[in-house]
């Protein structure tokens, strides 16, 4: 029976195990279960009734109990597959003992589950979960392995590498979305709309960036190592990890080679749709980016309302009253006046505009420095027109002609100089001299355009298609400019058609 059909059929039966949460005496099945997971956390395995009797009178709330009330109780959770009963015949010193069945009693590998599930649901107070920016750099630095694994014949480290790489996706997967989930929950959007959050914003929003760029960096290099791996190797791997899972002695049940294979291939494809997405669509990785810019906007928004709104309600008192002091150590009215013009500006000021070229743009010249212009006054009459009189157009177009073939020039020019800069239709930038600013500003242009497509292609203004390559082991390199240098990756941009 196929994989799928087995867990359709498990899912269609009522899980009997979960009953005791809700029945008729939900509070002592929960209280016995709950000691049963107690002792056995000590490795203390197997419990009889007397021990369930004597743990549930200790409670006032549990003061009627009786011990027939107490193997009822664990006959029922017995019945629910709760607690695995066998009989103790080992104090049996009669035969009549014998035959009263004196059982022990143990927890069920489902009831374990259950009951750490309960636990974290009662110290559940939020989503939880954090962002942790070097989970992606680890993750790319396993993936690298997968090509020597693949030829290892050390199944024991092959299982390791897998449980690690498995174990820091899960992270990444359940403790990333966590965290943004609260980010994006109703509670976290009242709390940034206080005061008290300002504090916490540069420390959030720095925390969130730290997290976007390893994202950003790591995310893109696993999308091409995927996208570039070996099938045959994937197999190899998958095989030999099968190899070891069928080889750990195990006495509950012996897998299936297809089965243990199903669930390996499963783990996988859900690891490489989540950086290269599902069916097409874009990337679990891609999403998580857009998610994250969009909170550090909207706490930027929140942050900025809350400091409009504190400088409108903020108090102008001491203010005034250090104002009201300079006014009354005035020594006449009309340094009074002078005072009342320094602070709040002159009063009944009349503003009049003329066309003239000023002789300079210096602000430090005043009024009474430039040169005066001449006010054509208008007479206050209802019938005034201006005159009819209409002025000549005036020719701009050998002006505009020149200008433009001077532009033209200008990008030609740049043209070459960017021309000169291909070798093999490649523009490594680790091989380039230094380059005028213009130059630094088109390739970190192109650059961007690229780094925005899904297969990092993009055209050139003049419509040449191009591509990104990132560089090998993550190189680095300073991009020397005539203006100042800049610390980049060592891109290299290759032309599908330099011509």
């Amino acid at each position: 029976m196929p994989q799928i059909d087995r867990l359709n059929m498990e899912l269609l039966k009522p899980l009997d195990e979960a009953r005791y949460l809700t029945a008729e005496n939900a509070a002592r099945y929960r209280v016995i279960l709950r000691f049963f997971y107690e002792q056995h956390q000590r490795l203390r395995y197997w419990l009889y009734k007397e021990d369930i009797f004597d743990y549930m009178k200790q409670f006032e709330v549990f003061s009627d109990y009786t011990i027939e009330k107490c193997e009822q109780d664990l006959n029922a959770l017995s019945q629910w597959k709760n607690l695995i009963s066998t009989q103790d015949t080992t104090k049996a010193a009669t035969l009549e003992e014998f035959k009263n069945k004196k059982f022990r009693y143990q927890l069920s590998p489902y009831s374990i589950e259950i009951e750490r599930m309960t636990i974290r649901l009662e110290s559940l107070s939020g989503y939880g979960g954090s962002l942790e920016p070097s989970l992606f750099e680890r993750i790319y630095t396993a993936l690298l392995r997968i090509i020597d694994l693949s030829s290892s014949l050390d199944t024991a480290a092959i299982h390791r590498w897998w449980q690690d790489l498995n174990m820091d996706f899960e992270s990444i997967y359940h403790n990333a979305t966590d965290y943004i989930a609260s980010l994006q929950s109703s509670r976290a959007d009242e709390l940034m709309k206080t005061e008290a959050f300002i504090v916490y914003k540069d420390r959030m929003i720095d925390y969130l960036r730290d997290f976007i760029k390893d994202l950003q960096r790591f995310s893109s290099a696993i999308e091409e190592f995927l996208k570039n791996l070996d099938e045959d190797v994937v197999n190899s791997v998958v095989e030999k990890l099968v190899e070891y899972e069928l080889s750990v002695p195990r006495i509950d049940r012996i897998p299936e080679a297809d089965e243990v294979r199903g669930e390996i291939k499963s783990k996988w494809f859900n690891l490489t749709g989540w950086f290269l997405g599902y069916g097409g669509d874009e990337s679990e990785a891609y999403r998580l980016f857009n998610v994250t810019n969009e909170i550090i906007r909207k706490i930027t928004r929140f942050a900025a309302r809350i400091a409009e709104s504190r400088s409108r309600t903020l108090s102008r008192k001491t203010d005034y009253l250090k104002l009201a002091a300079a006014f009354a150590a005035c020594k006449d009215l009309n340094e009074a006046h002078r005072l009342s013009a320094a602070a709040f500006g002159a009063f009944n000021t009349r503003h009049l505009a003329g066309e003239f070229e000023r002789a300079t743009e210096s602000i430090t010249v005043g009024v009474w420095d430039e040169k005066p212009c001449t006010f054509k006054l208008k007479p206050k009459t209802r019938n005034y027109s201006e005159s009819g009189n209409t002025g000549a157009v005036r020719d701009f177009s050998e002006s505009k002609s020149q200008k433009l073939k001077e532009y033209l020039m200008s990008l030609e020019q740049e043209r070459e100089i960017l021309e000169g800069l291909i070798f093999q239709n490649r523009i490594n930038l680790a091989k380039l001299p230094e380059v005028e600013p213009f130059v630094r500003i088109t390739l970190l242009r192109w650059i961007g355009k690229a780094m925005g497509s899904r297969n990092k292609t993009a055209k050139t203004e003049d419509g040449r298609q191009y591509r990104v390559i990132f560089p090998k082991d993550h190189e680095r390199i300073w991009l020397k400019c005539t203006d100042g240098n800049i610390n980049m990756p060592a891109f290299i941009i290759e032309f599908e058609d330099v011509g």
